[in-house]
């Protein structure tokens, strides 16, 4: 597989796999969709940062949430705060990924004293862990830097500390994030409706698209003087594995006061 020349990547899972939209310093972009995250670090090893909408990091057993989330429900308040859903343990998360029962993994988590596992986290369950296992087991001399990003918390941060006020599901919520985003990358519409029509809505939703490059943005920026690369929470703590639990976002750089 040839290497791509894009600086920025921002991912998003989809239907079919993992949707990413790379960006560059020019006019340079690129919509692509691979159906084994591998694929992708591999395509990208030249980027500077790729930003992916998964949980990195994952929390020990215990009744406590990752500190990362727990901040970006209070950042993003209600009912945006609903987008970030409590992370399962590694264990119970590759369990999923071999194909065990969302029953059976609610069972497995609430036994390591662990919450139980919700809808949404089931789904995505078995991208949580490919993710993971790529990070685990990479040759950090040769690897691109990976980090975690919820789409949610990046347009909070790239709307001035506001969150989006209606649902990224519906009409006024696209149009609500294309204007966001237009304002600070002016190919957003033509990326927007490239990706439209390359991929039918089976495989990449209208929303997936959006967050993808919410997060490719946000790459951009953190390697801009204008804007600061932050992390949810400051000093992000690791899990078992030495992976930082965290969500990174950009503000924009005001100066000294």
């Amino acid at each position: 597989m040839s290497k791509s020349q894009a600086k920025y990547v921002g991912v998003d899972g989809c239907p079919c796999g993992w949707l990413t939209i790379g960006l560059d310093d020019g006019d340079d972009y690129e919509v692509k969709v691979f159906v084994e995250f591998h694929e992708l670090v591999e395509y990208y090893s030249e980027a500077c940062l790729i930003l992916v909408d998964i949980p990195i990091g994952l929390p020990r057993p215990g009744p406590e949430p990752r500190n990362c989330d727990t901040e970006a429900r209070k950042k993003l308040g209600s009912p945006r705060s609903s987008s970030v859903f409590r992370v399962p343990i590694r264990e119970v998360a590759y369990m999923v990924s071999e194909g065990i029962s969302r029953e059976e993994a609610d069972r497995r988590s609430r036994s390591s004293n662990s919450k139980g596992i919700g809808a949404q986290a089931f789904n995505i369950m078995g991208k949580i862990a490919e993710v993971d296992k790529a990070l685990v087991a990479r040759e950090k001399s040769a690897f691109p830097s990976v980090r975690e990003a919820h789409p949610e918390v990046c347009f909070w941060g790239l709307n001035r500390n506001s969150a989006m006020s209606v649902n990224k599901k519906k009409q006024g919520g696209i149009e609500e994030r294309v204007s966001v985003l237009q304002c600070i990358e002016p190919r957003t519409q033509a990326i927007h409706e490239s990706a439209l029509s390359k991929y039918p809505r089976g495989e990449v939703a209208r929303d997936d698209i959006l967050d993808a490059l919410a997060t490719a943005v946000t790459a951009k920026l953190a390697f801009q003087d204008s804007y600061k690369l932050k992390t949810l929470p400051e000093s992000p703590p690791t899990d078992s594995k030495g992976l930082p639990m965290e969500m990174v976002y950009v503000e924009a750089d005001h100066g000294p006061s």
